[in-house]
């Protein structure tokens, strides 16, 4: 069962692919907000509107 604050690694879109956030908001009941920070300097966070099958879980505790 997904949960605000996991851990996740996005698997699409390509762009993004390999980064790790956190779920942020369930926007509907297979899609969710997910925060990802881009490693640049200085670091820069986005937003992304994924569906379930565009991540995966890699920590299950909350942040």
């Amino acid at each position: 069962m997904l949960r605000v604050g996991m851990a996740v690694r996005v698997k699409n879109p390509e762009y993004a692919r390999g980064l790790v956030g956190y779920l942020i908001m369930q926007e509907s009941p297979s899609r969710w907000l997910v925060r990802v920070t881009i490693p640049s300097f200085p670091p820069e966070e986005i937003i992304l509107s994924l569906e379930e099958s565009d991540f995966e879980v890699i920590q299950e505790n909350h942040i």
